[in-house]
């Protein structure tokens, strides 16, 4: 009976002795964790950082001693060290892509008590660190990065503020990861912000920004049309290093030839994810590229080439893929392009007369399929406005200048040739149909957009003068056309005021046009909106 007892104790105690020592050395959590916040000023910006007790143990594999505590002298010691390591790991760049000078103001180290950080509370004791940076005056962008995975993983959940209060939800960060914030300095936060005002400025942002949300996600847009199925995709440049290595001489910085080089990659990679139109397979045009940094108005310009900074940018891409033989009826994509940073692809589909809507692209659920109603193409009635008066009123005169106006530009939307000929014909262009196509083509491009053609929207003539010839009409006039292109899921509006002279002949009881010249465009402003 003593024999068991003194077994049961003997037990106990090396039981015991072995937990102790065990625990004298601390095992390390497998992710780090890190809070910032970011207080963006007029002038400066401030930086704290937190980090766990937990993080300098797994980091520097400091022991417990015997009363189960990490000495304070220790922490204070290896916390100079880690200070080393997070501003060699931290980046932070202006709207140029400037690296932005961290200057060190101190830690606090209130919260770790002066007898040392029990190994149960070294989760719930953080050290502070502070930073100052000199950002510039009212600085319009700020992008923040961290690499603290260098031995496991790490997060870093950020916290932005302007002038003291909360810009916007917070943000984790994995290593590597990258974020911009947008500052507006007309109209900065004033108060500290509930949800509803959260949500209510994430929509501003979000309608200020046309429609993209992040500067570091990937957008790809779908437009499905009866000519083409046209795919624009917006990468950021650091995405791409996940599918191809970017050889470049800066680590931090792409050239214009470097670009070049870049831009035949993605186009290589475009290739990958085949499309099909009414069953067969399609090859792409390359129709643009460009690579855009962070302000947003960019991507309404099709500004020159220029030397970025990888971290801030991103390349547009977009190809087309024309219905060669007949118009389209039915299309096919499949994506096949994934990496951890684009595990999937979420594509805005736009299809004219159709609401625009959102498609996944997942590696179980690849290929997307659409059909398109088919084709009924009315023919449209003679114009005889006038033609039986003796006398042509300005208002008839008008009310006819509207009507030929407007029936010579909707040709320009009709997707199929023979129906853009049958209506010219109609109208009584013959011999020079096409060649007037050609001529209304080429003055509603869009030079800003790499010349594409506008969707004409509405004509109106503003004023005219009229006279008789024998039988024929001669009007000079000005009209007003309201058109649009669409691009990376935006909708470029301009309004364009021509000059021109049209001259009509009566045939047959209507009215038939024996030449159309314009003299004179005037662009106005492209409007740019979010499409969707």
């Amino acid at each position: 009976m003593r024999s068991s007892f003194a077994n049961q104790i003997l037990f106990a105690v090396t039981s015991a002795s072995l937990l102790c020592f065990c625990s004298l050395k601390v095992s390390a959590h497998p992710v780090s964790l890190t809070d910032a916040v970011l207080d963006i000023r007029e002038t400066t910006t401030r930086l704290k950082l937190s980090i766990t007790t937990e993080d300098l143990v797994l980091y520097y594999e400091l022991e417990a001693n015997r009363e189960f505590r990490i000495p304070r002298v220790r922490i204070q010691e290896v916390s100079q060290q880690h200070r080393l390591f997070l501003e060699t790991r931290l980046q932070l760049l202006n709207q140029k892509g400037e690296n932005l000078e961290i200057k060190y103001q101190g830690i606090d180290l209130s919260a770790i008590p002066n007898e040392g950080v029990l190994q149960t509370e070294l989760k719930s004791r953080w050290l502070t660190y502070q930073w100052t940076i000199e950002s510039g005056i009212k600085p319009e962008f700020l992008t923040l990065s961290q690499k603290f995975g260098e031995l496991q993983p790490a997060t870093m959940d950020c916290m932005f503020l302007q002038n003291g209060f909360l810009l916007e939800k917070t943000k984790q960060l994995s290593s590597g990861q990258v974020y911009t914030v947008q500052l507006d300095w007309k109209n900065p936060p004033t108060k500290r912000p509930d949800l509803a005002a959260l949500k209510a400025a994430k929509q501003r942002q979000l309608r200020d920004r046309l429609g993209i949300a992040s500067y570091s996600s990937l957008y790809s847009f779908l437009y499905i049309s009866r000519r083409e199925v046209r795919h624009e995709i917006l990468i950021p440049v650091l995405t791409l290093q996940q599918w191809f290595g970017i050889e470049r001489v800066n680590p931090d910085f792409l050239s214009v030839k470097e670009q070049e080089t870049v831009a035949a990659q993605v186009f290589e990679l475009i290739l990958d994810n085949p499309v099909q139109i009414n069953g067969e397979s399609i090859e792409p045009d390359l129709v643009r590229v460009n690579f855009f940094g962070l302000d947003i108005r960019d991507f309404a310009l099709n500004k020159p080439p220029q030397r970025i900074n990888i971290y801030q940018a991103r390349i547009g891409i977009i190809v087309s893929y024309p219905a060669r033989q007949q118009l389209l009826e039915t299309m096919t994509m499949r994506w096949q392009s994934y990496n951890k940073y684009a595990p999937m692809l979420r594509s805005t589909v736009f299809v004219q007369g159709e609401k625009p809507f959102g498609h996944f692209f997942i590696k179980d659920a690849p290929t997307f399929s659409f059909q398109l109603q088919k084709l009924k193409v009315e023919r449209l009635p003679p114009i005889r406005s006038g033609i039986k008066a003796k006398t042509l009123s300005e208002v008839q005169a008008k009310i006819l200048a509207n009507q030929i106006v407007e029936r010579v530009y909707s040709t320009v939307n009709l997707d199929s040739p023979r129906d853009r000929y049958r209506q010219l014909a109609d109208l009584g262009v013959d011999d020079y149909g096409e060649e007037m196509f050609l001529e209304l083509e080429k003055s509603l491009r869009m030079a800003e957009q790499g010349g594409s053609v506008m969707e004409v929207h509405s004509t109106d003539v503003t004023a005219l003068t009229f006279r008789r010839e024998g039988s024929d009409l001669q009007i000079d006039m000005l009209w007003d056309l309201i058109g649009s292109v669409q691009h990376w899921g935006h909708i470029h509006r301009r309004k364009v005021i021509f000059t021109g002279t049209v001259r009509l002949s009566p045939v047959r009881g209507q009215w038939a046009i024996k030449s159309f010249v314009t003299t004179d465009q005037k662009r106005q402003p492209v409007e740019t909106r979010v499409g969707y």
